[in-house]
């Protein structure tokens, strides 16, 4: 059995100590744990051993990500939904009787519009996370479809109370 052999893009540095793996590149940086060991030799990369298929996934997250980076897209849809950004704090007026307050990671950047905004960054995991946990507080419901919701997601609402 060969060894899976990675060719890294033009500009992506990568390299391996104390079981975390560094992945560097225009948009940023990307460390994660792995248990296998570095081998470079120009922009081919050896694992060994072997990754497994879940830390080989994150790998190449990683080279994608440090390359052309990963934005998620999120709607605020409902009367006096509003998001604004302080001290890379996320406050959100979400319709509850104080403000939502998130710390920002630092790795996610945001961009700001009226109704929408957009969160970048070279780490999927930890922006898909953070997508996530400002979802949480504010699903879309299912009967007005207001809420926080995914740019392009389609909320079906339910048939409201007959009389």
């Amino acid at each position: 059995m060969t060894a899976p052999v990675y060719r890294l893009p033009i500009g992506v540095e990568c390299s391996s100590k104390n079981g975390k793996v560094r992945v560097s590149g225009s948009n940023g940086t990307v460390v994660f744990n792995s248990v296998s060991n570095l081998y470079r030799k120009g922009n081919m990369v050896i694992f060994l051993p072997y990754l497994t298929p879940y830390y080989s996934s994150i790998f190449r997250q990683a080279v994608q990500g440090v390359v052309l980076g990963y934005t998620i897209e999120l709607s605020l849809k409902g009367i006096g939904y509003r998001v604004r950004e302080e001290d890379k704090k996320l406050i959100f007026s979400l319709g509850y009787s104080k403000p939502v307050i998130l710390n920002m990671p630092d790795d996610i950047s945001v961009k700001f519009n009226k109704k929408t905004f957009s969160l970048l960054s070279a780490n999927y995991g930890v922006l898909q996370n953070f997508a996530t946990t400002i979802r949480s507080y504010r699903f879309p419901d299912s009967y007005k479809a207001s809420g926080v919701l995914y740019i392009g997601e389609i909320v079906i609402c339910k048939e409201g109370k007959k009389t």
